[in-house]
């Protein structure tokens, strides 16, 4: 029997457009808990006794570096949400040949901003000038997810002068993605849902991180950062303090870049290593294209890690990289 055909039903609105899909989660609940640690938001930022040199950017921030070891310079740059902590067990094996320097970037770990916005352009100018204050001529410059692109972005400005080799660390050098670019974040990330989401942070901090914990963490844990919940009402108190602006500036900045070309006229020798596991680049075939674009790149996958392979296997890591330095020593 046909369907009964109500005329009113022609004179209706048309139906809502679907809403846009929702990026999938940059990281797991300790994942997520440590990087608020790292960025200062829960008042646990790290800072140590490894934290032994600093140097002064020229605008005045204090930036803290990590020292060890003598020998020819190897910079490691950490990633968003992380510290110079992430990469000590690498750093402690690689100082027995090397002088290893690891900053906490501004915003992340010891390093409080305290002047303008952060983002990928001020930190490969702060790279660039933290090889001038110690002096370094020919550096092997080690770079994980934002400091891979921080290393991306200093290589465009001031080429490979003062760099004896490059290693990049699960990162695309583009990470949204359109039609015509699917080796952005989880294959599918277009820069409109990375909008979405800086701008939901930028509206209301707290709701937008508690909302992504609630949804990482579970139901009960939901129930714990409700609104009328005790530790809901106090994270929100917290949060509400905090001034993020400049880190969601630098998220802009890293939506923004696209190192394709640059890359692909990189005259240094380029390590890259990808977790096949990584929650931001799994399936996706980031190893084809660097061995396409950059032909005297070498490429690693591990098969069992994630977006972090040094810290997940950081002896491995680090006698991967030993070995990729000597060979192009």
């Amino acid at each position: 029997m046909a369907a009964y055909d109500d005329p009113a039903m022609h004179d209706s609105a048309p139906p809502e457009p679907p809403p846009p899909p929702r990026a999938p989660r940059l990281t797991g609940l300790r994942g997520a808990l440590r990087a608020l640690g790292n960025f200062g938001l829960m008042g646990l930022g790290t800072s140590g006794a490894e934290e032994d040199e600093s140097f002064t950017a020229s605008d005045g921030q204090v930036i803290p570096v990590c020292v060890l070891g003598k020998g020819p310079p190897l910079v490691l740059v950490h990633g968003v949400g992380c510290s110079h902590r992430d990469w000590l067990p690498v750093a402690r094996h690689l100082a027995r040949k090397h002088c290893v320097l690891a900053w906490d970037a501004r915003g992340h770990g010891g390093c409080r901003p305290v002047h303008g916005s952060i983002t990928l352009a001020r930190l490969a100018t702060d790279l660039s000038e933290m090889l001038d204050h110690f002096g370094l001529q020919r550096s092997v410059l080690v770079g994980h997810s934002m400091g891979a692109l921080t290393l991306m972005q200093y290589l465009q400005r001031h080429g490979t002068q003062r760099v004896a080799a490059v290693a990049l660390v699960d990162q695309s050098p583009r990470i949204v993605t359109d039609d015509e670019w699917r080796l952005g974040l989880f294959g599918g990330c277009s820069a409109a849902m990375l909008s979405g989401l800086i701008a939901g942070a930028r509206q209301d901090l707290a709701e937008a991180l508690l909302n992504e914990i609630g949804a990482i963490g579970g139901a009960w844990l939901r129930r714990q950062l409700a609104v009328e919940a005790p530790l809901g009402r106090m994270l929100r108190r917290r949060l509400g303090r905090i001034d993020v602006k400049h880190l969601l500036d630098l998220a802009e900045s890293m939506a923004q870049a696209d190192f394709r070309d640059s890359l692909s006229r990189l005259d240094a020798p380029l390590l890259v290593v990808l977790g096949a596991r990584s929650p931001h680049y799994a399936g996706v075939p980031l190893d084809a294209w660097y061995r396409d674009t950059v032909r005297h790149a070498e490429v690693s996958v591990y098969a069992r890690a994630g977006h972090s392979p040094h810290v997940s296997e950081p002896q491995r890591f680090a006698r991967d990289l030993e070995r990729f330095i000597a060979d192009h020593s």
